[in-house]
């Protein structure tokens, strides 16, 4: 029988090897998602409770125990380096530095709270510099179609994902649900395509869009497909971010001060609840309720299932339930909301807006044909799950917070599912006097068509200091993808996959192979955040646009240079 030593020393080893140590709680906590793994696996491992052991005794290290204890730590994400990436970095290190500062600074507020997010969803917690490409890490941000918060969620995809959009709340700026969110997003999509820059494109341009380029070009390889321009320049941008946060100081970032990381307790209530009671209970302002709870969007909020969860400063939530323990009891929260009608609103626009029957909204208004809605009306939101009870704590052990769990999770099924083949380009050609495609094509064993694919060039003429991305073709995963692609069903032209009717760029662009040319500026937008989306300098965008001054306003329709 084998001795309660070895027995040790065997669990030892198996949880170390499982990515654990022992002790740990949950092993998808410390056990990211492979790039090469099921995505449908994570949550099962994520289902997994390891056992605490007792410290094992120390016994002599075999040659794989060295092996394993000396190996270097694996990324999350490959980082994926070519040209377009390193435009990105030149440009972040360079004429976009002062954004990527203000999006680097913000992102120390938020980026724990991501990744920790993305890890107890199985997810690669790398996937949390998304976020610097969607949003700049501003869980306020809305853009010119509407996508709203830190990961841009229209309303119909983030109502996929289990969040709420209601009178009451925006989850889509809530920053652990919507990251719940995303991860159930991305892991869809990772489901769809196995490949993470197919995956990330897809987040950008809906995976119909993705899977149509790989049926008609015949290619699982990112980096070879012709896609919609911003989709082509987004996971670029994203290994532009990776790269640079993971080795700040070689990139001149180390003197940033991050904010600090959100700090925050949270209590749940059944029924209602009033801010301002809360605050006056917690001896804090209104304010720092709001910046804790972005997704609140009134002054009273109302739960999901009848449970209102809230985040209140550190340290606060043991004065509130000591206070209501001791008999102190809230108000019964007064949960109407109330909208002035603002120019062009129509009663179905502001009853999509708030969650709520548009014929329901006219009833309890009395808006008629005799009594038409107006601009600077002010209208009753109906509050169809109002509570007029006094606000409760929650018994222990019932919180819905304790997990994920908290954002439902939703059953969506795939369209496709292939393996992609995203492999990095190798080589970074720069052009000199005298290059030409046929020249370059001899140089790296390819064909004059080769380079022009890999490249998107539409004629042969280069430029001196042009960058060229130059790949070696590997015939045996050609052959692969040949296989694959040819049983693959894309979806059809007129029929869109649930992404592409609901997620939509986060500026105005181009469906088609065609590249933008305008940019429609956003509410909060500056002219060098506008470059930065668009990979190109401050003084090109204020040349093409005759502009003598930095200041743009909302709405205005910007040309991009070529």
């Amino acid at each position: 029988m084998t001795d309660r030593k070895t027995l040790r020393r065997f669990f030892t080893l198996a949880v170390i090897v499982a990515g654990c140590l022992p002790g740990s709680l949950w092993a998808a906590d410390v056990s990211p998602l492979s790039p090469n793994a099921s995505a449908r696996d994570s949550v099962a491992a994520r289902e997994t409770l390891v056992p605490e052991v007792e410290p094992a005794e120390e016994v002599a290290e075999t040659s794989a125990d060295a092996a394993l204890l000396n190996q270097a730590a694996i990324d999350d994400i490959p980082l994926q380096m070519n040209s377009d990436v390193l435009r990105y970095i030149e440009f972040f290190t360079g004429a976009g530095r002062s954004t990527f500062e203000r999006w680097l600074k913000r992102s120390g507020k938020y980026m724990e709270l991501f990744r920790t997010v993305l890890q107890k969803e199985g997810l690669p917690p790398d996937l949390v510099h998304l976020v610097f490409v969607e949003s700049g890490f501003n869980v306020n941000a809305q853009s010119y179609a509407s996508a709203v918060g830190p990961w841009q969620f229209m309303k119909a995809t983030s109502k996929l994902f289990g969040l709420n959009v209601n009178q009451w709340v925006d989850e889509r700026k809530d920053p652990e649900k919507a990251t719940v969110a995303a991860a159930r997003y991305l892991k869809h999509l990772y489901g769809i395509f196995g490949d993470w820059p197919l995956a990330l494109a897809s987040y950008n341009a809906g995976e119909g869009t993705v899977l149509r380029a790989i049926k008609k070009q015949g290619t699982t390889n990112y980096w070879d497909l012709k896609l919609p321009q911003q989709t082509e320049d987004y996971v670029p941008q994203f290994m532009a971010a990776l790269a640079i946060t993971r080795d700040p100081v070689r990139y001149g970032f180390s003197e940033i001060e991050l904010d600090d990381p959100l700090r925050f307790d949270e209590i749940a209530l059944k029924g209602s609840v009033d801010l301002r009671a809360i605050a006056r209970l917690a001896g804090c302002t209104v304010e720092e309720l709001k910046q804790l709870n972005p997704a609140v969007r009134n002054l009273a909020v109302r739960g999901n299932d009848g449970v209102t969860t809230l985040r209140v400063p550190e340290g606060k939530s043991e004065i509130i339930m000591a206070a209501m323990q001791s008999g102190q009891q809230l108000p019964q929260a007064d949960v109407t909301v109330r909208h002035r009608v603002r120019r062009n609103e129509t009663l179905r626009t502001i009853a999509k807006e708030y969650g709520v029957n548009a014929k329901e909204l006219a009833r309890v208004n009395g808006i008629t044909k005799k009594k038409p809605l107006k601009r600077g009306m002010l209208v009753t939101i109906p509050a169809a799950r109002a509570s007029v009870s006094t606000p409760e704590l929650v018994q222990p052990g019932t919180d819905p917070r304790a997990s994920t769990d908290y954002v439902p999770s939703r059953r969506i099924g795939l369209p496709a599912k292939i393996q992609g083949n995203s492999s990095q380009v190798a080589i970074s050609h720069v052009v000199k006097p005298g290059d030409t495609v046929l020249s370059i094509s001899q140089t790296y064993g390819l064909s004059p068509d080769d380079v022009r694919a890999q490249n998107s060039l539409e004629s042969d003429v280069l430029k001196p200091g042009q960058r060229l991305s130059v790949r070696r073709l590997d015939a045996e995963t050609a052959a692969a993808d040949s296989a694959q692609i040819a049983t693959m069903r894309a979806p059809g032209m007129k029929k869109s996959t649930v992404a592409e009717r609901t997620k939509q760029s986060s500026s105005t662009v181009s469906r088609g192979s065609k590249a933008r040319t305008t940019h429609t500026v956003r509410k909060g937008e500056t002219l060098s955040e506008i470059a930065a989306q668009h990979g190109i300098t401050v003084s090109a965008l204020k040349r093409a646009n005759g502009l003598r001054s930095n200041n743009v306003r909302s709405g205005q329709r910007l040309k991009l240079p070529v």
